[in-house]
């Protein structure tokens, strides 16, 4: 967690923990929930290796050990990613470090995906959200496993 880092006026008190938390498009397009700024959304963290930031999960299917947690959304970035295609038979994987990020006001409900993009031979997609978080602290649901 993070201290408050603002010098504007926000719609968060300064006491808050600022959480960075990736969310994939298979949890938006699935499940939601649609983070919008300024609105209240809730997600089960999990720790991001050696990040400090957290993988937000909500999908009714998916076993996920962690830490349930509601805060009010600062800011959204939609990730794109660029994905080239390789080997035999080709597959697309994506490449390292090509993620850029587009500020919204709103989470998409649906993401654009391969054929939506005229790029050549690499694609370029949207991968998912960086949601910015603002938890008041105290207030993060205990990890059942103590993790």
């Amino acid at each position: 967690m993070r201290a408050h880092r603002y010098t504007d006026p926000t719609p968060v008190d300064s006491s808050v923990a600022i959480l960075t938390v990736h969310v994939d498009i298979g949890e938006i397009e699935c499940c939601g929930p649609y983070p919008v700024v300024g609105e209240s959304c809730s997600w089960t963290l999990t720790p991001r290796a050696e990040t400090g930031s957290f993988d937000g999960w909500v999908h009714g299917g998916t076993s996920v050990v962690g830490a349930p947690t509601t805060g009010s959304v600062l800011e959204i970035l939609v990730v794109t990613t660029t994905y080239a295609e390789v080997g035999s038979p080709r597959v697309r994987l994506p490449v390292e470090g090509s993620e850029t990020y587009r500020r919204v006001d709103a989470s998409p409900r649906w993401f654009r995906r391969f054929g939506d993009f005229d790029v050549g031979p690499q694609n370029r997609i949207e991968t998912g959200v960086v949601v910015e978080l603002a938890v008041t602290p105290g207030t993060q649901d205990s990890d059942e496993s103590g993790a």
